[in-house]
């Protein structure tokens, strides 16, 4: 056999193999994104929110049930945590939110808290709808039973290699074409069974950092709500 004839059959036999998006279905996509994406236990966040009544915007850690980051709604902006059961919000942050529905409130915090954070009382966390924004085994098993759903290519996506799934309601989905092909962004139109909120009408979530860990402790020196209306 000749050196040419040599030299091709390797060649033939190093030949790359299929990419991922080529040999799985859109179907499969969403799903292998679905699993890995619920079951991971921490992630960064970003969520962008067109509402009836504007844009909000949030940006959280998550680790297991607990949260650290902010959310900016109407040009206020709020800083939250939620470690161990427990929901802590900025002074500055909580003071502004207070100045229009509590003015005497949002005074005492400003005059006691302005520079800490603040426990709140325990029915808080409920009300701020974070848990269920945050939910991604939620959001996953909901994409994860999607209709109509269709490859659109690939492109990159913070920094990855993404293959795009649309849905049939308009939705795009992007997952990372590499191992564990976790969800790396979905945009969401408010047709949509998956928004979060029934007055959405368009939601961009992003995700990354899946799997890392991330620290998120009781902030040092909080003080309590209570202890601040009581005087």
């Amino acid at each position: 056999m000749s050196a040419a004839v040599v030299a091709l059959c390797v060649a033939c036999g190093s030949s790359a193999a299929a990419a991922y998006e080529q040999t799985h279905s859109a179907k499969q996509i969403v799903s292998d994104a679905s699993k890995s994406t619920g079951s991971a236990t921490s992630f960064h966040l970003a969520v962008a929110v067109t509402t009836q009544n504007g844009q909000a915007n949030a940006d959280f850690d998550v680790a297991g049930t607990n949260v650290n980051g902010k959310v900016t709604y109407q040009g206020t902006l709020v800083r939250i945590m939620h470690v161990d059961g427990r929901t802590f919000v900025y002074g500055a942050d909580l003071a502004q939110f207070l100045a229009t529905s509590n003015a005497q409130a949002a005074a005492i915090v400003r005059a006691k808290a302005i520079d800490k954070w603040v426990l709140m009382p325990e029915e808080f966390w409920s009300s701020t709808g974070i848990s269920e924004l945050t939910d991604m085994r939620k959001m996953a098993d909901c994409l994860q039973a999607a209709s109509g759903l269709k490859k659109k290519g690939t492109s990159t996506v913070s920094g990855k290699r993404a293959v795009e799934v649309d849905d049939q309601l308009t939705s795009q989905i992007y997952v990372d074409t590499a191992s564990p092909h976790y969800l790396l962004r979905v945009a969401l139109s408010g047709t949509d069974t998956c928004v979060t909120g029934s007055a959405v009408s368009n939601e961009t979530l992003d995700l990354s950092k899946l799997g890392q860990k991330l620290d998120i402790a009781v902030p040092a020196g909080y003080v309590d709500a209570q202890t601040l209306a009581t005087g």
